[in-house]
């Protein structure tokens, strides 16, 4: 009798050393997106924005920006469309990682011109930070003071619940790297968070 592996993710259940495996809620509409379909692009904005802006306000801790950042990717992805392939969990990824892209470029933006702090107007139609009511201010100062790499994983793994595999795919690194990045950046925050730093 042969042995059967059984991961679970956060998004589904994959079981290895079988052909199937559970759909992934975005799977529906990959062939939307490849042929243009506007239903299809909706369904998955409406499925995706707000968990990838809570990714993106992670990494740069800025609501406008990681609006910006999210609403770039989605047009970055109405313009390769046809390039997309793979199932839901590919679509996922891809956004993760275009997202992800648009964070450093950002990144780099405001390394070339940094920003004058100027007073913010409250602007009463906006919805509340992403991450408000998901990271305590101690949680948050620590996360602020891990490189952009360590941040990114711990904020998928443990904010948006990516598996590591997940990661792996949203970083372009190998998955034993990919590990081995998010165990040192684990390390590194609990010594933070415990006075260590």
């Amino acid at each position: 009798m042969s042995s059967i592996t059984i991961n679970l993710p956060v998004q589904g259940v994959r079981i290895t050393g079988l052909t199937e495996t559970v759909p992934h809620p975005l799977d529906a509409y990959v062939a939307g997106i490849r042929t243009r379909s506007n239903p299809a692009f909706r369904a998955v904005y409406d499925a995706m924005a707000d968990e990838l802006t809570s990714f993106a306000f992670g990494m740069l801790s800025d609501r406008k920006t990681a609006e910006d950042v999210v609403q770039q990717a989605f047009l970055e992805l109405v313009k390769s469309a046809h390039k997309i392939k793979g199932d839901g969990r590919a679509l996922r990824s891809w956004l993760y990682r275009s997202v992800r892209f648009g964070c450093l470029d950002e990144y780099r933006r405001r390394s070339r011109r940094p920003e004058i702090p100027h007073e913010v107007i409250p602007d009463s139609q906006m919805p509340a930070d992403p991450l408000a009511d998901q990271l305590d201010p101690t949680l948050e100062n620590a996360l602020n003071e891990l490189n952009k790499r360590h941040r990114t994983v711990v904020l998928l793994r443990h904010v948006v619940g990516l598996t590591p595999d997940e990661i792996a795919t949203v970083i372009g690194s190998s998955r034993r790297a990919t590990y081995a990045v998010l165990s040192r950046a684990e390390d590194r925050l609990r010594k933070i968070l415990d006075g260590e730093s």
